[in-house]
């Protein structure tokens, strides 16, 4: 009996084929995410394509084609769309090769690939101008709707009221972060290193109107990399000295008012992560990421420990059901 996923191989197949894309060439698995894509690797003649596979009542892949060509348009290193069904659910993207950032990092260019990476932030924020016109808002709400994912799938013994009621501080503060384009995530399984190690940006159809610390602190407090905190602290530094010198915006900005910005944002985020984490163990059955789980505590931790304020999301970080 041939699975469904199976069959959506198959089909995919069957459609590259007619763009004349696959040929006699076999798919080979290029790799898979936490939601539903799946992402081949065909061979054409002499060029390498990835072929996308978005199930269309399951993910909605038109985020994808019209971010992706605002990015491209803006000069912003992401895939070109070779072709497109989105009735289908299927896409043929230009292949960024699968060197991923998180193993480029583990040698000697470190700092350098980082740098790069930060660039990007500053080219997305400073490049994609409109995007409180052309992209949801990450406002107060949506913040909220992110948090229940972990008062759901870790703290199933208090109530709605109650928990809101100790986010309502760090939503608020959240919320009052300048906002730009956010890519949401902005971390090293969706960065790619090639030809002579640019940079190429995937994954970035969940873009949003959002803090602008928000993709720093998924890039250097990456749920998937160990990143000593004194090493984090300067790289913000870093990134604020090269923020002034290219985007007005942040000429006035203060150097502690900014960190705080980044450790907020990032407590929403990793609170968020931990919840979604856990939900991929319970309900999907991809107990892989637990593993990853303590580091993101620990990034919690470090918030926590220099904002006393915030003693009340400790409490309810003792009192969650984080598994093994």
């Amino acid at each position: 009996m041939i699975s469904v996923v199976d069959e959506r191989k198959a089909l995919l197949a069957e459609w590259l084929n007619a763009q004349n894309l696959l040929n006699e060439e076999k798919l080979s698995v290029a790799s898979a995410d936490a939601s539903f894509r799946r992402y081949f690797r065909l061979q054409n003649k002499e060029t390498s394509y990835i072929a996308m596979d978005a199930p269309p009542d399951l993910e909605d892949s038109l985020p994808f084609v019209e971010i992706g060509k605002w990015m491209k348009n803006s000069g912003i290193n992401v895939p070109e769309i070779i072709a497109k069904d989105l009735d289908l659910g299927f896409l043929v993207l230009s292949d960024f090769g699968d060197f991923h950032f998180q193993d480029a990092i583990c040698d000697n260019e470190k700092d350098m690939l980082y740098s790069l990476a930060s660039k990007q932030i500053i080219h997305m924020q400073t490049r994609l101008l409109g995007s409180q016109n052309r992209l949801p808002l990450f406002d107060k709400s949506w913040q909220m709707k992110e948090l229940d994912i972990f008062r759901k799938w870790c703290l199933p013994g208090i109530s709605v009221d109650e928990y809101q009621k100790i986010l309502e501080p760090l939503i608020s503060e959240v919320d009052a972060i300048p906002k730009a384009f956010m890519h949401r995530d902005f971390h090293c399984r969706n960065l790619l290193v090639y030809d002579e190690s640019k940079i190429g940006i995937i994954d970035f159809q969940g873009a949003m109107y959002g803090p602008i610390t928000y993709d720093l602190v998924s890039l250097l407090r990456d749920c998937y990399v160990d990143n000593d905190p004194e090493w984090i602290d300067q790289m913000l530094k870093d990134f604020l000295s090269q923020s002034c010198s290219l985007n007005s915006e942040y000429i006035d900005m203060e150097e502690n008012e900014f960190i705080r910005w980044f450790d907020l944002a990032g407590l929403q985020r990793h609170l968020k992560c931990v919840g979604i984490f856990h939900r991929l163990k319970i309900r999907d059955n991809k107990p892989e990421y637990l593993k990853d789980v303590p580091r993101v505590l620990g990034y919690i931790d470090q918030v926590l420990e220099r904002n006393s304020e915030l003693k009340k999301i400790q409490e309810l970080i003792n009192e969650a059901e984080i598994l093994n």
